[in-house]
């Protein structure tokens, strides 16, 4: 061991060799530091000579559930309405109107003033079918719909139109904007 210690005490080359090995020795060690800390503040598995950081431990294969699960329902209705927190209400509201054989005889005769009364001004390509489009319209225009075909319209184009209810009356005859005959069913909310 003293004659390497002497060798390279007398040998200059040997000595820059030693020194480059440090210095390799030295940057590896603080290259693998650095990482080291860069890994740990990522939360990444890191690991730097004996410390070893966020080690991932291998887990299990999950197996796959036989059973569907099942919910866990622990909430309470608190509707305090007519149904006294029943789940499913009736319906209260506005009851659906039907198409009689009196609101038959009505468009009719109404269709015919209308058209005897302007008769040089009306559209005559197809009549319009005008309603608000609430549940409840709608389905009184799917009754009037084959009721006009019956009446020989046979081209009928829906229109959504705003409308008005009037005490009374269900439908109403006008002119729609391209100048055709309008059949109007006016909104349930103010009909007795």
């Amino acid at each position: 061991m003293d004659k390497v210690i002497e060798l390279l005490l007398t040998s200059q080359t040997l000595q820059w060799l030693v020194v480059g090995l440090f210095v390799l020795i030295a940057t590896l060690l603080l290259t693998f530091f650095v990482q080291y800390n860069i890994d740990r503040a990522k939360g990444r598995h890191a690991k730097f000579l004996w410390f070893e950081v966020n080690a991932i431990s291998p887990q299990p294969a999950r197996k796959e559930q036989a059973e569907a699960p099942t919910p866990n329902i622990n909430g309470k209705n608190i509707n305090t309405g007519q149904n006294y927190g029943e789940i499913g209400d009736k319906y209260t509201g506005l009851k659906q109107r039907e198409v009689t054989q009196e609101d038959v005889e009505f468009l009719s005769q109404e269709i015919e003033k209308f058209s005897k009364a302007y008769s040089e001004k009306i559209n005559r390509s197809h009549i319009t079918l005008g309603y608000p489009g609430c549940k409840e319209t709608t389905n009184l225009a799917n009754q009037i719909y084959p009721i006009l075909q019956r009446m020989g319209f046979s081209k009928i184009e829906p229109c959504t139109l705003q409308t008005f209810g009037v005490v009374g009356r269900k439908f109403g005859v006008s002119n729609a904007p391209d100048n055709s005959m309008m059949i109007e069913i006016f909104p349930p909310d103010n009909v007795e």
